[in-house]
């Protein structure tokens, strides 16, 4: 089996990288012998997607999921701050999907997120609901914010260290209630084995 294949996602969400990059994407999960499982339904072409990516606590998170990304060719939009995107560096982070973002706009980093990506025609937006790789006790619900406000499902997509699987799941759709969707999402990921188990 394959670790990974453009198949996986609609034509429409594909970015067409260099053949080498997304061939380099592949190889670093072969080597680690990881695998890229489910997939992204061909209905959804041409709309926006919030990708939520967990359990995350280990730097490991970002080598496979940049893989990941790489081996199925997929045109992602990320946050990053507004400060990582200068110089050579920046050029790279854009090439990426990453859309910088300054903290102190009035109306908050998540509306500032949400102004430019209404403007990217169909793409997945990548976030991580724990926003960091230390332990946690409440996500953050800027995932759910951008989805209803462009009205969208959201991909749930885990990272299981036990299998050595990313899996893209099922589309899930937001009702509304923050708290009620947040306690669905995380017993869904509760199954998942984290790389640091302790600090999830």
């Amino acid at each position: 089996m394959r670790s990974v294949s453009n198949k996986q996602i609609p034509k429409a969400f594909r970015a067409y990288r260099p053949r080498a990059l997304q061939f380099l994407g592949k190889l670093v999960l072969s080597v680690f012998g990881w695998k890229v499982k489910g997939s992204i339904s061909e209905d959804f072409s041409n709309q926006k997607l919030v990708v939520i990516v967990a359990p995350h606590t280990s730097n490991w998170d970002g080598v496979f999921g940049v893989a990941t990304v790489a081996g199925l060719d997929a045109k992602i939009t990320f946050i990053g701050k507004h400060t990582a995107f200068r110089y050579g560096l920046g050029a790279f982070l854009r090439y990426m999907g990453g859309i910088p973002v300054d903290r102190s706009k009035p109306g908050g980093i998540i509306q500032d997120a949400i102004d430019q990506i209404k403007k990217i025609d169909g793409s997945l937006i990548a976030m991580s609901p724990e926003g960091t790789r230390s332990k946690v006790k409440e996500w953050k619900t800027g995932f759910l914010r951008i989805a209803k406000e462009l009205n969208t499902k959201i991909i749930p997509a885990s990272l299981d260290f036990a299998k050595k699987e990313i899996l893209l799941g099922k589309a899930f759709t937001p009702s509304g209630n923050n708290d009620e969707d947040i306690k669905i999402l995380k017993k869904y990921y509760s199954v998942f084995k984290a790389k640091h188990p302790e600090k999830y």
